[in-house]
């Protein structure tokens, strides 16, 4: 076979990696539509049941300590057992989750929804095992990018509907989400290939599996990568666990403080910004710029835009437009470091580790989301705004220094 063979050979196999994963693709987007729909009602439907910040902070780190106890056991299980047959059972747990969740008349049942959930998550981080494992590694990252834009495609409609829907009962939204959660699981049956054996070319850097404490213990660039991502998850969960309250508090639209619809609009625009950063922006941006690079301006970005919170949450004011400049550069800084860390992550990972890693990663973050969310509902229940939105500014700033001392360039690996 000769050079242009070859050639033909690999962009052959690379669309028809590309063309196996479109399912993959519409399971996620629904998967994510259904979160998308929970994430902007939590704080307001549990405030409405009389959660107070922390409270609300405490039922975030009750999800986060499920996920941290079942994140590996999910990774390996899917590992042993096949990504489609585990991915199954999560998205059934989430399912029951909502249907719970829509009967909630107190905190406890909230409580208990999102515990089910949480002890059977792993959805996300099964489908990226999946998508890797399924894609040859020359595309491995265009795969990643491919799950990463069925998120961003599902938290961009998710909270649309939930905005669009809580004006028919704070309930309807749930609702919503728990019949996304029960096509997810059609959908993966239905159209989610039956696992099988990878092509030779995937598994040429396959771990004997009798090595898996060895492999563990020698995974060191992964290891490094993971802290970098513990400083992210933490930071990332203060935000993503308060600003909704952080927001009703300090601004308000058409007379009124922001609610679920406004919150709903905000992650709206997250999940386009995500589409943008991962179907346009991320791809150009490694043609001219290091991970290294990329992540610590990531970082950079994040850390001006909390710190552009901070003072807003010492001047009194309604500027929605310096609002919208400050969440641009959160939002950005938040698509850029997850999709380029998680890519990384996968990319230093053999190809029958992908569920292990990805459970272990789905576990530090759940980590980070136990102690967070407790330290940003006692500052936002004090109604120390500006003290929160610095604290995770000096969080970021700390995550850029860091990336330029743990990333470091494929040869010096």
């Amino acid at each position: 076979m000769g050079p242009g063979s070859a050639t033909e050979a690999r962009e052959t196999m690379a669309g028809e990696s590309t063309l196996t994963l479109v399912p993959t693709f519409v399971v996620v987007a629904v998967d994510a539509t259904g979160l998308g729909i929970i994430l902007p009602l939590l704080p307001f439907y549990s405030q409405r049941l009389g959660a107070t910040p922390f409270l609300l902070g405490a039922l975030i780190s009750a999800y986060a300590v499920c996920q941290l106890i079942a994140g590996p056991v999910v990774g390996m299980l899917s590992d042993r057992y096949g990504r489609r047959k585990v991915l199954v059972v999560s998205q059934i747990g989430t399912f029951i989750g909502f249907i719970l969740l829509a009967l909630a008349g107190n905190l406890t049942l909230v409580f208990l929804a999102r515990i089910i959930d949480g002890l059977t998550s792993g959805n996300i981080s099964v489908a990226h095992a999946y998508a890797a494992e399924h894609s040859a590694p020359a595309t491995r990252k265009q795969a990643l990018g491919m799950t990463s834009g069925a998120i961003g495609t599902g938290l961009l409609l998710g909270p649309a509907l939930s905005s669009f829907l809580v004006h028919y009962g704070q309930t309807a939204p749930v609702w919503a989400a728990a019949a996304l959660s029960l096509i997810s699981i059609v959908a993966t049956i239905a159209l989610l290939p039956p696992d099988h054996p990878a092509s030779e070319p995937l598994y040429q850097h396959r771990v004997p599996e009798p090595t898996l404490t060895r492999s563990l213990l020698g995974m060191r660039y992964a290891w490094r990568l993971l802290g970098l991502l513990i400083v992210f998850f933490f930071v990332n969960s203060m935000f993503l666990s308060q600003i909704g309250l952080f927001l009703s508090a300090r601004f308000s639209w058409d007379g009124h403080p922001f609610g679920a619809r406004e919150l709903g609009w905000m992650f709206a625009y997250a999940g386009f910004i995500n589409m943008v950063v991962q179907g346009l922006l991320i791809s150009r941006a490694n043609l001219v710029a290091s991970d290294r690079v990329i992540v610590m301006a990531a970082f950079a970005c994040m850390g001006l835009g909390f710190a552009g919170l901070g003072f807003v949450g010492l001047a009194a004011g309604n500027d929605i437009s310096l609002l919208a400049v400050e969440l641009t550069l959160i939002i950005v800084g938040t698509m850029f470091a997850r999709s380029t860390l998680t890519a990384e992550l996968s990319r230093s990972t053999a190809i029958n580790r992908q569920g292990m890693i990805m459970g272990l990663n789905q576990s530090l973050m759940s980590g980070a989301n136990i102690s967070a969310p407790l330290l940003s509902g006692a500052l936002i229940g004090h109604r120390l705004f500006a003290t929160w939105a610095l604290a995770m500014a000096a969080i970021a700033a700390i995550g850029a220094a860091l990336a330029g001392q743990l990333l470091d360039t494929p040869r010096a690996r």
